[in-house]
């Protein structure tokens, strides 16, 4: 590897944010009108993890803030060949950082029951699991394991 660095991405970048979501969740990536929405949407906000210039990982998220007041993590992905070496983690780890100095406190993520990875992930950036909702997902159809995060 080398330098990796964090980098926010927009619509500019929508054809390579769709390929790369759908190399890191073959069967059950997003629509391309969900991303196109998404990204020309002020309250998301994509955080490419570049090696490079290569896209190794992403964070996905909305900022609920003045409205709900929490921070959805909608996507968290570090492709296949760089999985297990903590970058999951440092992504988790930025967008924390960086949505605290907008005083947000409250911070929610849910993943598949079968996803122990992340299920791990949460656990070690503070997350409990808040709640199960049976059959969340679909394509295969599972429940999904909700998890919170609050600062004080």
């Amino acid at each position: 590897m080398s330098e990796i660095t964090i980098r926010i991405l927009g619509s500019e970048s929508e054809a390579e944010l769709i390929e790369f979501n759908k190399l890191c969740f073959p069967t059950d990536f997003w629509k391309e009108e969900d991303w196109r929405e998404l990204l020309s949407d002020p309250r998301a906000v994509y955080y490419a993890l570049l090696d490079g210039e290569e896209l190794v990982g992403n964070v996905f998220i909305y900022n609920w803030q003045g409205e709900y007041d929490y921070v959805k993590i909608m996507n968290l992905s570090v492709r296949p060949d760089h999985r297990g070496s903590g970058l999951a983690h440092k992504l988790l780890e930025h967008v924390t950082a960086e949505m605290n100095k907008l005083g947000m406190k409250r911070f929610c993520g849910e993943t598949r029951e079968t996803n122990f990875a992340m299920q791990k992930v949460f656990e070690d950036c503070g997350y409990r699991l808040n709640r199960i909702e049976e059959g969340y997902f679909g394509e295969p159809p599972e429940s999904a394991y909700k998890y919170v995060l609050e600062l004080v």
